[in-house]
């Protein structure tokens, strides 16, 4: 719908209609359209022994919007959670879980990468 200047509008109310009713002046508002992206390029962001797992370069805005909202509404674990399971996808996410070698340090870089990525703060880790 589009936002128009000042004028008069004629609203409607089921069959009867409603006097004129002012519009006050605001400035056009733009149209943003939204369309998905289709970069679906992926780099390595970890190896276990010789196997690379990989993040999208440019994952979807949506998953660092849904890791924004999960951190505030149910916490970090879940927040890093979401976000590792939607970029590395379920075969990476369950290598990382399930690798017994996995240190504190180790973790936090791959946890910082990923939300770097996902909010669109860093460029892919070459």
């Amino acid at each position: 719908m589009a936002a128009k200047g000042a004028g008069r509008s004629r609203a409607v109310n089921g069959n009867q209609s409603v006097e004129d009713v002012p519009i006050p002046d605001f400035p056009e508002i733009p149209v943003i359209k939204l369309t998905p992206t289709e970069d679906d390029r992926r780099v390595v962001l970890f190896y276990i022994g010789d196997v690379g797992y990989t993040v999208a370069i440019r994952p979807q805005m949506e998953v660092g919007l849904q890791y924004l909202h999960l951190s505030q509404t149910q916490g970090e674990p879940a927040a890093i959670e979401y976000l590792l399971g939607k970029l590395l996808g379920e075969d990476g996410y369950r290598a990382l879980r399930e690798f017994d070698g996995l240190d504190q340090k180790q973790f936090e870089q791959i946890v910082t990468i990923a939300s770097q990525l996902a909010l669109g703060s860093v460029e892919a880790p070459k």
